[in-house]
């Protein structure tokens, strides 16, 4: 077994992974706001908290999705010149996207971190379902930290291999490929 095959099988692990707890929060988040929409028509009692913590949800629920889209360079870019440029240089300019990516990934992720520590000090918590915002704001903290591993492992694919990474070209991008072959 190769190097390339284990890194392909951790990070379908890791991207079935936070596939799973991405749909499990989004799940949550419905059901709480189903059962707050049938209790406030139907029961006329509302859940005090559901439209915060349905929120908070989705929130956890895109955040998880960070090592997928960056893995698979399914990010936003401006991909106009990539039909004109030789394979071999689209490789190296998503190399130079990714590392990019990567460093400024790392960058935020610390600076995420800050706030979560600062906010764990604090003990603050959210205003109506008084939950400690530093799970709130971990949010973000996972979503950069996330990007970032998924930056690293396309970065090193794309040192090791001339091929890119399941990358999902909108159909433009497609259609001008195919018209330039």
């Amino acid at each position: 077994m190769g190097e390339g095959s284990m890194m392909q099988r951790l990070s379908t692990f890791i991207i079935q992974t936070l596939d799973l707890l991405s749909g499990g929060a989004f799940a949550a988040a419905l059901l709480i706001n189903a059962a707050n929409v049938a209790g406030r028509y139907l029961f006329h009692s509302p859940i005090f908290w559901a439209e915060e913590v349905t929120t908070l949800l989705i929130i956890w629920s895109v955040c998880l999705m960070s090592y997928r889209l960056t893995l698979r360079g399914e990010n936003l870019s401006a991909e106009i010149l990539k039909p004109l440029l030789p394979h071999s240089a689209q490789r190296w300019v998503a190399f130079g996207l990714a590392a990019a990516g990567t460093a400024l990934c790392g960058y935020f992720a610390f600076n995420a971190y800050l706030v979560v520590e600062l906010v764990a000090r604090f003990s603050q918590v959210t205003n109506v379902a008084e939950i400690p915002k530093q799970y709130v704001n971990g949010s973000i903290l996972a979503a950069f930290v996330l990007a970032c591993l998924g930056g690293m492992t396309r970065s090193l694919s794309l040192l090791v291999s001339d091929k890119l990474l399941n990358a999902s070209d909108p159909v433009e991008v497609q259609e001008a490929l195919a018209g330039s072959k």
